[in-house]
């Protein structure tokens, strides 16, 4: 079962695309990535999947903030992610930490929650009114 989390979790990544949307602008995106960063791996340890266990997804929580700094530093790149909509960057950060650590299904919620079209802010090109 903790393969199926790891597997959900990195599925996030495999989901956020980006295209731009509008709303309240706060945070840079370094700063989102980092919260993104610390809410994954708050869950995973609260899931208790950082430990020494062969099942564990992380043997340390350092190994897993590297990890997913670069996960969400690649689900959120510069060129496509230029601000940070505040709103949905906030449903994405409560949705890691609401995450349901026995259902899969619940993991593939949450996947649709952090996608780059909820939390990314692209440069208008003029055409798109936002």
């Amino acid at each position: 079962m903790k393969n199926l989390k790891l597997i959900g979790m990195l599925g996030l990544m495999a989901m956020a695309a980006g295209v731009s949307t509008c709303g309240g602008v706060t945070d840079s995106r370094e700063s989102a990535r980092d919260k993104a960063t610390k809410a994954t791996c708050d869950r995973y340890q609260a899931c208790g999947l950082i430990g020494s266990a062969a099942d564990d997804a992380y043997v340390t929580y350092d190994s897993c903030n590297v990890t997913w700094t670069a996960n969400w530093e690649g689900a959120w790149p510069i060129a496509t992610c230029t601000a940070i909509n505040q709103s949905g960057l906030n449903v994405c950060l409560s949705a890691i930490a609401a995450t349901d650590c026995a259902n899969f299904i619940d993991f593939l919620a949450t996947l649709g929650k952090c996608q780059a079209v909820d939390v990314c802010v692209q440069a208008s090109s003029g055409t798109d009114g936002g």
